[in-house]
């Protein structure tokens, strides 16, 4: 296992499918057929391919992988329980608890040999086979207390090493120790500020990053649009292969539009402006602390680690799907309120530069040949847009909708919302026939991350009582009641609050929802299990 080049996931998948192909011929037990899937991938001699194993077999939130696995022994199809349309869509997360608690022994044998195995070496893990260990388990439904205990203490373990060796290093450098707070170190990094100045003037940039909230191992950064997440290291992508954790949505190679030509790269400034006292800030392994990625277009809230220890415990957050990302988003037509959710599969098309694998164009669809994606949606307000000249005969038609992601593909929402009929406003890729017209008024893809939650680094000696406090039984669960939960949110920025403001509602309810938005107040917005219930009542 610490010897693995694939995912742990993508190693649990591939007993399965041995177990399936080889298992009647040969006769081997339980035990014996996961060891040696076990062997064969330490000696990195699998001859089914890891991601072959991986695509065949694997069945993504929310479902989880239980009935992919009840398929994969049954000798049918795994794609065949996942390929459900909308309006099975429902029933089938109303039986979800019914079938985590009907899992066959079978799979649940096959579960429990691979968990002995690994809790056995668990010393013996880096933090990304943590991770994946992490996700197999909460994705299957079955990451109990016991073994979260025991991954989050590693990884914390790891973490802090990693910190005091960073520190020691430190040390050895200059006699001021560092400090966490990103006062101190903006004030003590001025010539690199000067620099980030000189920076931005070539690159054009009109609004830089700011912390919006942080603790002691992370901080909260708003993420300006046009600013570029590009962590394209050989070292950082091995380490994001390796965590398959479905956050991923931002695409970091394609650059159209003149006005996008030259977009400043945000890991760049956070060397320049961090890196000094916030040594991971400077490795690229870690993705220089940046926890996810956003699209060049999108703004709003980005997570950044200060410390190995949050990085660490913030990504084991996502691996057992405990963080909320939250977005709004205006689209073209009026979204019927009775639609609360897109389940479709999405496929991603890359094209490459000639001669090269860099990768210069993605466009995703919808498909039956895709990965499963999952979006949750509520539509805040209709609103319309006044006629303005003598070729528009009709006001045109507009929704500002709430979005959640329980998955994380690239484009998820720009291709979801297309998929429903309603393209995002100024989207250049899924909405090209309304581009021009959208141009004249939205200056980029009205999109915006407003919300993240996750629960908050527990302190030295409280681990395990955080780590039993965030998953029940099996299977993760959030408590957003806990005082650990960190809500943050981000109201719209000028350029979207200009947009919106230029739309006209068309009731009440919608007024008082535009109204809202356009305030800038925080306190104004809501999360969206709160609009949820608010339109129930």
């Amino acid at each position: 296992l610490k010897l693995c080049t694939c995912s742990f996931a993508a190693l649990v998948c591939t007993c399965i499918h041995k177990w399936n192909a080889l298992a009647v011929i040969m006769q081997w037990s339980l035990q014996s057929m996961a060891a040696s899937c076990i062997k064969v991938h330490i000696g990195r001699r699998c001859s089914f391919g890891v991601s072959l194993c991986f695509r065949t077999s694997r069945l993504s939130y929310p479902y989880g992988v239980a009935p992919c696995t009840t398929a994969s022994l049954a000798g049918s199809s795994p794609h065949d329980g996942v390929r459900s349309s909308l309006a099975d869509a429902s029933a089938e997360q109303e039986g979800k608890q019914a079938s985590d608690v009907d899992i066959p022994p079978e799979v649940a044998d096959l579960f429990d040999t691979l968990r002995k195995e690994a809790i056995k070496r668990l010393d013996e893990f880096a933090p990304i086979h943590l991770f994946s260990l992490c996700w197999a388990y909460s994705t299957a439904r079955l990451l109990d207390d016991d073994l979260r205990d025991r991954i989050v203490a590693a990884a914390l373990k790891l973490g802090k090493a990693r910190d005091c060796q960073a520190q020691e290093k430190d040390r050895g450098q200059t006699s001021k120790k560092p400090s966490l707070d990103h006062r101190s170190i903006i004030s003590a990094a001025s010539e690199g500020m000067e620099q980030t100045q000189e920076l931005q003037a070539e690159h054009q940039v009109h609004e830089e990053p700011k912390v919006l909230d942080e603790g002691d191992h992370w901080m909260a950064l708003y993420k300006p649009p046009m600013w570029q997440i590009n962590v394209d290291s050989k070292e950082a992508a091995k380490a994001a292969a390796a965590v398959p954790f479905d956050d991923d949505e931002g695409e970091v190679d394609e650059i159209t539009g003149n006005e996008f030509q030259r977009r400043p790269p945000l890991h760049m400034w956070l060397r320049r402006n961090y890196a000094t006292n916030l040594p991971i800030c400077n490795d690229a392994i870690e993705a220089y602390g940046l926890m996810h990625r956003l699209d060049a277009q999108t703004s709003g809230i980005l997570m950044c680690a200060k410390s190995y220890v949050g990085a660490y415990w913030l990504r084991l957050q996502w691996c057992s799907y405990l963080v909320d990302k939250e977005y709004v988003c205006l689209v073209h037509g009026w979204v019927d309120g009775s639609i609360r959710e897109v389940n479709k599969r999405i496929r991603i098309e890359k094209r490459k530069a000639p001669n090269s694998r860099k990768t210069v164009s993605t466009h995703c669809s919808v498909g039956a040949s895709g990965k499963p994606s999952y979006t949750e949606l509520i539509t805040l307000a209709h609103v319309v847009r006044p006629a303005t000249g003598a070729e528009d005969t009709a006001d045109e038609k507009y929704s500002l909708v709430v979005v959640k992601l329980h998955t994380g593909r690239t484009h998820q929402i720009r291709v979801h919302m297309q998929s429903i009929g309603h393209p995002l406003v100024c989207d250049e890729k899924y909405a090209d026939t309304h581009l021009i017209a959208d141009r004249s008024w939205c200056p980029r893809n009205f999109l915006h991350t407003f919300l993240l939650g996750f629960e908050d680094v527990p302190e030295e000696g409280a681990v395990v009582e955080a780590a039993s406090s965030s998953s029940s039984g099996k299977g993760s669960s959030k408590d957003c009641s806990s005082s650990r939960y960190k809500k943050l949110l981000c109201p719209l920025p000028p350029d979207l609050h200009s947009t919106l403001l230029q739309l006209k509602p068309i009731d009440d309810a919608s007024a008082k929802h535009c109204s809202d938005w356009l305030s800038q107040d925080r306190d104004r917005l809501s999360s969206f299990d709160e609009y949820t219930a608010a339109k129930t009542v």
